[in-house]
């Protein structure tokens, strides 16, 4: 990391190659892999919610650790295999696309591959057994006699997640925010294998400025401005002592 940071400075000790990593061109790519990022966090987390209370609170505990492994099995794979076995999945003549047809559904296969929403479900196929993990030990954690209690009280489903469950998993949920949301800004393997060459993400510029054009000050200047606000969001959420607790787990 120092070798990388005097390699941004250049011999002069300047801050040439840090002006033209914030310039409007490529501060637009840094807010997409941010905006990337925290998106397709919330819909882990959308999804992450029911899955981990139906384990924690209605699974019957002798099936919950077959439960947890079956959710996590992606966590067991290659990364870079798991983004190829979605271009099987979803491409024309993919899995998707032939039971669409099959089913009657659709006369031409759809054009599923190498779109934002391809790029999309691959990161939430990958990151979501880190969040559903996360989820479950606050979830598991949570008082249901206070669930019950608000039910006998006439709340309805809605005020017992909004004013209960939420409040009492939202440390867990911080927690995991903080744990996929800088790795999802900062993938490469995925945009590079499903997304479209219009999805140009952070990771990428980082591998074009390193590889093709050889320009080591920029790439290490645009890895540092990268790093350096994924770091600001790590502050914001450890200031919390109880998301500190629970990002210890990791």
């Amino acid at each position: 990391m120092a070798v990388l940071f005097i390699e941004s400075i250049g011999p002069e000790l300047g801050a040439e190659n840090y002006a033209r990593a914030v310039s409007p061109l490529y501060r637009s790519v840094l807010s997409y892999s941010i905006g990337v990022g925290v998106a397709v966090t919330l819909v882990c987390l959308a999804i992450a919610y029911p899955v981990t209370f139906w384990l924690a609170h209605r699974c019957r505990p002798r099936y919950r650790l077959a439960g947890l492994i079956a959710l996590t099995l992606p966590l067991w794979l290659n990364y870079v295999v798991l983004n190829y076995a979605w271009v099987w999945i979803l491409a024309r003549g993919g899995l998707v696309n032939q039971l669409l047809i099959w089913a009657g559904v659709r006369a031409e296969p759809l054009d599923l591959l190498y779109t934002e929403l391809s790029m999309g479900i691959g990161f939430v196929y990958i990151y979501l057994p880190y969040v559903i993990l996360t989820m479950y030990v606050s979830m598991e954690r949570l008082d249901y006699r206070l669930l019950e209690a608000a039910r006998d009280l006439g709340a309805t489903n809605w005020r017992v997640f909004r004013d209960i469950i939420v409040p009492q998993t939202l440390p867990g949920a911080a927690a995991a925010t903080l744990v996929v949301y800088a790795r999802i800004a900062g993938a490469y393997a995925t945009p590079e294998i499903l997304g479209s060459p219009g999805n140009v993400m952070i990771a990428r510029l980082v591998v074009q400025a390193f590889q093709q054009y050889a320009n080591y000050g920029f790439a290490a200047a645009l890895s540092f401005v990268f790093l350096c606000i994924i770091l600001a969001g790590f502050a914001l959420g450890v200031v919390f002592p109880r998301v500190r607790r629970e990002l210890a787990g990791w």
